[in-house]
């Protein structure tokens, strides 16, 4: 038989041309054993421990749930690895959400990695920006892997791992910063011949999003590598970007949703190769909690009833394809209604409509996580000629702050005495904070709400007791 070399030997293959290490192209004969399919797990973006906020504010959020659902979705992840008898678990950065509140985010890791390596499975992790080297503090000691090698790829440079046994060679880098803005991917090693070439990679991929970019990359750019299977992370989103004729370039998307911007069915990728190198992929879920929202048209419905109807329907649905998981719906009311005032008049009661349909659908299974009113009142909805004078000049202003482009500036610079009295936690990062100044939609929001309010207060009309349910 002809043995494949060894990692620690294939690292000396190495020469210095103008100053930089570069690892020199190796071809391997084939050993002689017959290749079954092999298994590889891809998984990416775990922020083991993210902080969820604004749960508190909510009395009756399922705070320990949520708050545990990315330790569940990992312990998910290490029992499907041993079920499937996979050959090798790969995490493509931002295993950890930034440096540890205290020392058990890292034990439930080690408990995990412990779990993998006991079964034979080796594991392979590179950093990313929310757990690059400067970002961490903390650290613990980790298991080795099954052949005596960390489980971490190193910072610096790029690195191949070689798993001779199952013909797979395991190309990466780990941030140093957070900001990482150089294409690391450029000076990965060239594909090794006679094996499975993984490329991990944490990166932006230029032209795939827009996210923050880094370790900026082209799908052109990692197929010209020549590997068999690029593992991304970054992007929460699961996705392929493979361009013709070239390997699978894949984000396996996080493996558990944190807020509602994280929506859908989350977990990893379970790669099979066969005795040629050639690979499939299919997607498994492992979250434990879901996340969605319910968009529905108030344009045409006349009344509450019609809404609440809507709103079941779509749970029922929900639920089902949720298969036993915690569901944290969002609600969005949308279109031209002429129940436009009632609604955003009484947001308290229909949240609790709402609400009422979620515990008793649900049974513990579904929490509503908020209602966004986002109707408008129609174009052609004519107002009371006894009152057309107060009311047509409040429609003149309406539309003069909807044309505004410095719309969300006023706004802000309206509330900034009360915004900067509000605690810390309730300023928090753009998508959780309490005024969104940046957010369109909720600026918009904010102004028709408050023209509701005052539409309501002058014309007490036939949508106002449609949608309370009150009798004329």
């Amino acid at each position: 038989m002809t043995k494949l070399l060894s990692f620690q030997r294939l690292n000396t293959a190495q020469t210095r041309q103008g100053g930089c290490l570069q690892t020199l192209r190796l071809v391997f004969p084939i050993p002689d054993i017959a290749l079954t399919t092999r298994k590889i797990l891809h998984a990416a973006d775990i922020h083991l421990d993210s902080p969820l906020k604004k749960l508190d504010r909510y009395d009756s959020a399922p705070s320990q749930r949520i708050r545990r659902a990315s330790r569940r979705a990992l312990e998910n992840m290490t029992a499907l690895a041993i079920d499937e008898d996979v050959d090798l678990v790969v995490i493509a950065g931002d295993l950890y959400d930034g440096d540890w509140p205290d020392q058990n985010t890292g034990l439930a890791f080690v408990k995990e990695a412990a779990k993998l390596v006991t079964a034979g499975i080796p594991v392979l992790v590179i950093r990313g920006n929310h757990d690059a080297a400067n970002q961490m503090t903390a650290s613990l000691p980790l298991p080795k892997n099954p052949d005596g090698s960390d489980i971490f790829l190193q910072t610096g440079k790029a690195e191949s791992r070689f798993l001779e046994d199952i013909g797979v060679a395991v190309h990466g880098q780990s941030f140093r910063s957070r900001a990482e803005k150089s294409n690391l991917a450029a000076k990965y090693p060239d594909a090794v011949a006679g094996m499975f070439n993984l490329g991990m990679l944490h990166t932006g991929l230029e032209g795939a999003t827009s996210h923050a970019h880094y370790a900026p990359c082209t799908p052109a750019g990692l197929t010209e590598k020549g590997y068999d299977y690029w593992a991304l992370g970054h992007i929460h989103v699961r996705g392929d970007h493979q361009i013709e004729g070239g390997p699978p370039i894949v984000f396996s998307g996080n493996l558990q949703g944190r807020h509602i911007g994280e929506q859908g069915p989350k977990g990893c990728v379970l790669i099979e190769v066969d005795a040629r190198n050639r690979c499939r992929y299919d997607f498994h879920p492992l979250d434990v909690l879901r996340w969605h929202e319910c968009v529905i048209d108030a344009g045409p419905m006349q009344d509450r009833d019609e809404i609440l109807d809507a709103y079941q329907s779509w749970l029922a649905e929900q639920i089902d394809a949720c298969d036993g998981r915690l569901l944290v719906a969002r609600v969005r009311l949308t279109g031209q209604s002429s129940l436009h005032a009632a609604l955003h008049q009484n947001t308290e009661w229909i949240r609790a409509e709402l609400q009422a349909i979620s515990v008793a659908a649900g049974n513990e299974q579904v929490w509503l996580e908020d209602v966004k009113i986002r109707t408008v009142m129609p174009t052609d909805q004519k107002i009371s000629l006894d009152f057309d004078g107060p009311l047509e000049s409040l429609e003149s202003v309406l539309n003069a702050l909807r044309n505004d482009p410095s719309l969300a500036s006023l706004v802000e610079q309206e509330l900034s005495g009360l915004s900067k009295k509000l605690p810390k936690e309730l300023k928090g990062d753009e998508d959780q904070a309490a005024f969104p100044f940046g957010d369109h939609q909720w600026v918009a929001g904010l102004v028709e709400s408050a023209a509701a309010d005052v539409v309501g207060r002058l014309q007490h009309d036939e949508s106002t007791a449609a949608a309370t349910g009150a009798k004329k």
